[in-house]
């Protein structure tokens, strides 16, 4: 039995697919300014003519690399099951997460990209803050909330409480790598950092 035909449509998408992640392979090596479309042509094996067409120039192409990796996020997030949890566990599990994907090289090399380029291109600094942050913040919100009802936090804005989680989390980590005082971290400084911030959250909110 042979599997599914391959579609335009298809080939249309894994050539997309293929572009983008030269372009982010690039960025990632050698920051926004210094990636060029000769470069991106030759590490996706095609034409110029084909980033014209799917993307329209190279800031085509960062607008779509930013709405890509916001997407990731904000479905990763989404789809994060915390259910069946304690409320220590999800949130050590969730913060983990969340650490591993934003500071990872692609997701930091986007973001540095779209803020070198969001005063010539302003649309780009908020279609990455929608989708991606406040997405994001509404993932865990909405977890907060059932805690909230089932009387296991004392929070009184499920969307503030996100906010500072967040905060708690990721500001000054994330700062540092996109200015590039620090490097990616390694797996048992992010647990460790995970762990430290639920903790620093749960002291105030969790109800004992």
């Amino acid at each position: 039995m042979g599997g599914s035909p391959v579609t335009k449509e298809n080939r249309r998408e894994a050539k997309r697919a293929v572009i983008l992640a030269a372009a982010g392979s690039l960025i990632i090596e050698r920051g926004y300014e210094g990636t060029n479309l000769d470069a991106i042509c030759e590490r996706a094996g095609c034409s110029k003519t084909s980033i014209y067409h799917y993307f329209g120039n190279k800031e085509g192409l960062l607008s779509a690399l930013t709405e890509d990796v916001s997407l990731d996020l904000s479905q990763a997030f989404h789809a994060f099951y915390m259910k069946d949890m304690n409320v220590e566990e999800a949130l050590r599990r969730y913060a983990r997460l969340a650490l591993r994907m934003i500071l990872d090289e692609k997701h930091i090399a986007i973001v540095r990209a779209t803020i070198s380029a969001v005063w010539k291109y302003p649309h780009l600094g908020p279609a990455y803050y929608e989708v991606g942050a406040v997405t994001a913040q509404s993932a865990l919100a909405q977890y907060f909330e059932t805690q909230m009802l089932a009387g296991i936090l004392n929070i009184s804005d499920s969307v503030e409480a996100a906010k500072e989680f967040q905060g708690f989390l990721l500001w000054d980590r994330m700062l540092a790598q996109i200015v590039g005082a620090r490097e990616r971290p390694e797996d048992l400084e992010i647990e460790t950092a995970a762990d430290a911030a639920v903790q620093k959250f749960l002291v105030r909110y969790l109800v004992v």
